[in-house]
């Protein structure tokens, strides 16, 4: 066991390296505050979710390389950011503390610098450049996406200690060798569509796994939160996180922000707007009802609006447009939308929310809302816990 214990740490060390290395090459992107980022220039970052502001997509993880000697490393989600949960398209809010998440990381755009507020003295030396994330996923969302599973070597109950190794399509970041885990009671064991038990877990296996914190996590062990033992049990759980997926888009309205504005001589205009990347099914939605109304509400770079359901516009549609390869983050789809008056906020770059015509108008949380502009200002910057 010490063996595989010292090889891991030092697959994790050279891990370490390389993520250096491709970050030293990344080190002079910045991204456009109106642009898409490329994942190919982010810097791949992963440790434990320990701190969320769900209202303004921000938080903060416990970086599995600096565990004990450097701070938590805090960061914004920009506008087009996804995150996953389970295999499908989340909220921050979404993913509990504690969970293991993946991430791909960019230094601030520019005239963005100031979104997270400098770190204490003592721990401006350990803070990481690359503060502003393009995604954000758990373990099943992240490895299950690029193909890897995990096949189960052996268990020891007693022990606690339950050995895998990777199935499928390795990842090129992450965890993609052999492996010893924690686990025990407190991990919610899913088999079909309920909880299950430790007797359950039977070796030859394929499974997925969420990981979470662990007593030895400074040595680079975790522990097992979920084990998903079979394709039900892991569709019915990806189907459960889209519903409520759904649900928050078809209340708040679809992200996407704005390329361009065509204003007309005596008022109104067509605006361009490129959605961001959600469920398919809330493109459909939109897609059916594109030849009806179409209403527009501004919204922060943090995806906030003030008050959706009244500060907005109606426009028809003039052009949807269907773009192929597009970057991550953006839905691949573009409209053209003409109105007979226009918002201030109907500006190149500025986010906003779209809703299609059939979906229930829905008054969201007075605390989720912008309602001052000082409160837009205070919004713009992160507020760290200390």
């Amino acid at each position: 066991m010490k063996v595989v214990v010292r090889s891991v740490v030092l697959i994790f060390t050279l891990s370490t390296l390389v993520t250096l290395s491709s970050a030293q090459e990344s080190a002079d992107y910045v991204p456009a505050a109106d642009q898409f980022a490329p994942i190919a220039k982010a810097r791949y970052l992963s440790g434990e979710l320990v701190y969320i502001d769900p209202v303004n997509r921000r938080g903060a993880i416990r970086m599995h390389d600096n565990y004990w000697s450097g701070p938590a490393h805090y960061f914004a989600l920009l506008p087009y950011a996804t995150v996953r949960y389970n295999g499908a398209y989340a909220e921050l809010r979404d993913l509990p503390l504690g969970t293991v998440v993946h991430g791909y990381f960019t230094v601030p755009p520019k005239g963005e610098e100031n979104t997270i507020p400098p770190l204490p003295d003592e721990h401006k030396k350990a803070a990481i450049p690359h503060n502003h994330g393009i995604c954000l996923e758990d373990d099943f969302s992240f490895y299950q996406r690029q193909g890897q599973s995990w096949e189960i070597v052996s268990i020891d109950i007693d022990k606690e200690k339950i050995n895998v190794e990777p199935a499928g399509e390795k990842t090129k970041d992450g965890i993609n060798t052999p492996y010893t885990f924690d686990i025990d009671t407190r991990t919610r064991i899913w088999k079909d569509r309920r909880l299950s038990d430790l007797g359950d877990i039977e070796t030859g296996t394929t499974v997925q796994l969420n990981l979470t914190w662990a007593q030895g996590w400074g040595q680079k062990e975790f522990r097992v939160g979920d084990i998903w033992l079979d394709d039900i049990s892991r569709k019915f759980a990806t189907e459960m996180q889209r519903r409520r997926h759904l649900r928050y888009e078809r209340q708040r309205w679809t992200p996407g922000w704005i390329d361009d504005v065509e204003l007309f001589d005596f008022g109104g205009g067509i605006v361009t707007l490129t959605l961001f990347e959600v469920d398919r099914e809330l493109i459909a939605d939109l897609r059916r009802d594109k030849n009806e109304r179409i209403a527009v509400a501004v919204a922060e770079k943090t995806r906030r609006t003030w008050i959706h359901r009244a500060d907005r516009k109606f426009a028809k549609l003039v052009e949807w447009k269907d773009i192929k390869d597009s970057p991550l983050g953006s839905s691949g789809v573009q409209l053209r939308v003409k109105f007979t008056e226009l918002l201030a906020g109907y500006k190149r770059g500025r986010c906003v929310r779209v809703k299609a015509e059939n979906w229930k108008w829905v008054s969201v949380p007075p605390e989720e809302r912008i309602t001052s502009r000082a409160e837009q200002e205070q919004s713009a910057r992160m507020v760290l816990p200390f």
